[in-house]
């Protein structure tokens, strides 16, 4: 219904005392006569004077929506990203040079690394057959210690037979 139809609709029902009440009201605001564009603001002045008239019930038929109140603003407290997690590097990745140059007593190491079957025979006898103790080490960290259950491995016999060297490397 438009807002015209719902105010006559609304002063029809009025008695003729209870219209000169609302008229009166209406004329006994304050301020200059005015011309509301806004038909949300005419039925909300129609209301509010017939509430002011003591009739009330008539301004519940209007049916004015009320104002509602503006939301409540949320505030949201924006946190700085963590910084990506990056793994540390295996011990073993870490210290490929220094194991290189360091590491000695290799056909001791060659055996425990074939028990604990970080190599197989055949690798064992391959690596075995290079020239010099870094060449050995060198091929055995690039190619064979490629996971991480292997460097653990490793590690573990290192541990066991270089434990000053682990020490130290740990320590730096």
């Amino acid at each position: 219904m438009t807002t015209k139809k719902t105010l006559k609709k609304c002063l029809q029902k009025l008695s003729e005392k209870e219209f000169k009440r609302f008229t009166d009201e209406l004329l006994d605001r304050g301020g200059e006569p005015c011309v509301y564009k806004n038909q949300k603001k005419v039925l909300s002045v129609a209301a509010e004077v017939l509430r002011e008239a003591n009739l009330g019930g008539f301004a519940d038929e209007i049916d004015v929506p009320k104002p509602t109140p503006a939301p409540t603003p949320v505030v949201v407290r924006v946190e700085p990203a963590p910084e990506p997690v990056v793994p540390e590097k295996h011990f073993v990745d870490k210290h490929r040079a220094e194991l290189i140059e360091e590491v000695t007593f290799m056909e001791r190491l060659f055996k425990a690394l074939l028990n604990e079957g970080v190599i197989s025979p055949e690798r064992d006898r391959s690596i075995k057959a290079l020239p010099t103790r870094r060449k050995k080490l060198s091929a055995l960290l690039s190619e064979d210690l490629q996971d991480q259950s292997k460097k653990d491995r490793f590690l573990s016999v290192l541990r066991e037979q270089h434990r000053d060297l682990v020490s130290r490397l740990e320590r730096s």
